[in-house]
C-alpha cells in the first residue's frame, strides 16, 4: 500500500453509481452547494472533477468552467458529459501550469478529492496562485473523525495512508489527517476560512437508510470548508 487509489480502473463503476449514492446525493452535495457563491459569470475550476457532476452544475448556472482530473478515464467521462460547455483536462490538480494562469479564477470547487492527496501544502499554494485576490475555495473531504475505531490504532494526530473496502468500488486507499493538517496549510497558502461545516444528512436520507442516517446524526463523515484568498 504505497499510494492513494488509482481511479482509472474504477471510473466507470464510480460514474454509474455515484449520483445514486445517498452519501453523495443527500449528504455531501447539498452541504457543498450551500457554500457556493452565486456562480454566474465566474471563472471556476472543478479540481478533481470525476465524471463531471459539479462541473455540469456550474456551467448550468452560468459559470465559465475548467475541469481537471488526474484520471484519464474520469476526464473522458466528464468531457462526454459536458461536451463543449467546459474545458476538461487530464492533470494533477496541484500542477496547473499551462492550464490556468496566475490570478485567473474567481472560484475553485473540489469535491471529496483532498483525501487522495499526500501533501496538501503544494496543492493549496497552487490553488492560491490561480485564484484572484478575494477568490474563494470550496471543498469537501473526509472528516478527521471519519473512522473513530481506526483512530484508536493510528492516533488522531498522525497523517496516514489507510485502506478500506467499499462494497460498490472495492479496495480504496486515502489519507486520514487531523484538522490542523488541513487548516494550517490553508493559512500558510494565504487563505482565510470563512465557513467550516460538519454537515447533517438531508431528511430524505432517513427513509432510504435509517441506520446510516442515525450514524451521521451522531458523527460526521465529511467536512466542508469555504475559504477566501487573502491579500494581493
Amino acid at each position: 500500500m504505497t499510494s492513494a487509489t488509482d481511479y482509472d480502473p474504477i471510473a466507470d463503476a464510480y460514474a454509474a453509481g455515484v449520483d445514486k449514492r445517498l452519501f453523495n446525493a443527500l449528504y455531501e452535495r447539498p452541504a457543498t452547494l450551500a457554500l457556493l457563491p452565486e456562480v454566474s459569470g465566474l471563472a471556476v475550476l472543478d479540481a478533481g472533477c470525476g465524471p463531471g457532476w459539479y462541473a455540469q452544475f456550474l456551467v448550468e448556472h452560468g459559470a465559465d468552467v475548467i475541469a481537471v482530473d488526474a484520471s484519464a478515464r474520469m476526464a473522458d467521462l466528464a468531457a462526454a458529459r459536458l461536451g463543449a460547455r467546459a474545458a476538461v483536462h487530464v492533470a494533477d490538480m496541484a500542477r496547473l501550469g499551462g492550464i490556468v494562469g496566475d490570478a485567473a479564477l474567481d472560484l475553485i470547487v473540489s469535491s471529496l478529492a483532498l483525501h487522495y492527496v499526500a501533501d496538501l501544502p503544494p496543492l493549496l499554494a497552487e490553488w492560491a496562485r490561480v485564484l484572484k485576490p478575494g477568490g474563494r475555495l470550496v471543498f469537501s473531504t473526509h472528516h478527521p473523525l471519519y473512522d473513530l475505531e481506526r483512530l484508536r490504532e493510528t492516533g488522531y494526530l498522525a497523517t496516514a495512508l489507510v485502506e478500506e473496502h467499499w462494497a460498490w468500488l472495492g479496495r480504496m486507499r486515502f489519507y486520514q489527517r487531523p484538522l490542523s493538517a488541513i487548516t494550517e496549510p490553508l493559512s500558510a497558502a494565504g487563505f482565510v476560512i470563512e465557513r467550516l461545516v460538519e454537515p447533517l444528512p438531508q431528511p430524505e436520507f432517513r427513509a432510504a437508510d435509517a441506520k446510516n442516517y442515525a450514524h451521521l446524526m451522531r458523527a460526521p463523515s465529511f467536512l466542508m470548508i469555504r475559504a477566501r484568498k487573502d491579500g494581493p
